[in-house]
């Protein structure tokens, strides 16, 4: 048997005209996308610099980290780092096979700080891969933060680990040069009774395609996939959920919103979640909400909900797209607040509850300053 086979796993067979939705380490495992594949129709993919053909890469990503106390950090090649990572379509497999340094994040067993892990990812020009780990060994409770910057072409890949009881608060910042171009695609796997939240921050960039994965290693486990993005003229920013329930009352809840300004600006979601035969007293629920800005702007929502078993606690999904809305503009403005800041209050207001979810204050401070510079560049 081949080695492409015994790496590649079927996460799940499709019973309709798709093709079966597989996991690999293997490029070769996976066609060059056309655009004409489900997975690939929304994708612009003569802006994503051969990431998914044949770019190779010409430059190493450079990792800064700040790390609070007790928590360790390494920088491995792959001969010394133990992964089982695979991706789910043809760019997060070309990641894995050429990547040569990961960073990795320890966090001990018992471990419990408010401070924050703040991890720099500087994506230099050029074509660069890149892999992270995060393991939060049991009992742990830690916030990890992994801020992106640069004008480069990158493939990054993470997979975050929370064994039994441990309890991550893990951030995403894109906030990249107007010219980037970044794919990424992270892998959560939830131990029994650990939680995961994950909150990712898309303001930067040029073409952002990222892939949160989440399934569960032990039963009663949970897990928080939140974004918020903001595409302006001509961005492009995707996301593909897919959270695999396949452990016994296990809960996941999934909340995206997003925005749109200017020609050409474009968003994609789409939400999969699947409930396995096994996956007894599943609660989950996935919403995302768009807010189109302007005329040029463009989103498209795709939520999906697939149940194997009539044993579930509660399942649910939702979408909402609409338009900015006047009555609470002219709200503002008849309180005498000029237009350009009333609008910018609407939006501000409308990405709030999302952070608020979080209550370190020096996180929710950058977090809200990142989306304010957004804002007031959308508006330029």
């Amino acid at each position: 048997m081949s080695s492409a086979i015994q790496e590649k796993e079927i996460l799940f067979k499709s019973i309709d005209a798709r093709p079966d939705f597989i996991a690999s380490s293997n490029p070769d495992d996976f066609l060059v996308p056309n655009g004409r594949e489900e997975q690939w129709r929304y994708t612009p993919l003569k802006r994503v610099g051969k990431l998914h053909d044949d770019a190779k890469s010409d430059q190493e990503i450079n990792y800064e980290v700040n790390a609070a106390t007790g928590v360790k950090y390494s920088i491995l090649t792959k001969s010394e780092v133990a992964t089982k990572f695979l991706a789910t379509d043809r760019i997060g497999a070309r990641t894995e096979s050429l990547w040569n340094k990961a960073l990795v994040i320890d966090i001990p067993q018992d471990f419990s700080s408010k401070d924050l892990t703040w991890i720099k990812i500087s994506l230099n020009s050029g074509v660069q891969y890149g892999h992270i780990i995060v393991n939060a060994q049991a009992q742990s409770s830690a916030t990890i933060i992994l801020e992106h910057v640069g004008d480069g072409i990158a493939g990054v890949n993470c997979e975050v680990v929370a064994h039994p009881h441990s309890n991550i608060d893990f951030i995403t910042v894109y906030d990249l040069e107007r010219k980037a171009v970044l794919v990424s695609e992270h892998h959560f796997v939830i131990d029994k009774d650990a939680h995961i939240r994950s909150l990712v921050v898309q303001l930067g960039g040029d073409v952002l395609r990222y892939i949160p994965r989440a399934k569960f290693s032990g039963n009663h486990g949970s897990v928080e996939l939140l974004g918020v993005f903001l595409a302006t003229q001509g961005q492009f920013f995707e996301n593909r959920v897919f959270v695999d329930h396949n452990m016994k009352d296990c809960k996941s809840n999934v909340l995206y919103r997003g925005g749109a300004q200017g020609k050409g600006s474009h968003t994609v979601w789409v939400g999969d979640v699947l409930i396995r035969k096994n996956a007894t007293g599943t609660n989950t629920y996935e919403m995302n909400r768009n807010l189109l800005l302007d005329d040029g702007a463009r989103a498209d929502s795709v939520p999906n909900l697939e149940i194997e078993t009539g044993e579930v606690e509660k399942a649910g999904h939702a979408s909402v797209t609409g338009r900015l809305d006047d009555d609470q503009l002219f709200y503002l403005m008849s309180r005498g607040i000029d237009e350009p800041t009333a609008r910018q209050l609407v939006i501000e207001g409308f990405f709030a509850g999302i952070f608020g979810e979080f209550t370190h204050p020096e996180l929710k401070e950058k977090l809200s300053a990142r989306l304010n510079a957004a804002i007031e560049r959308a508006h330029q």
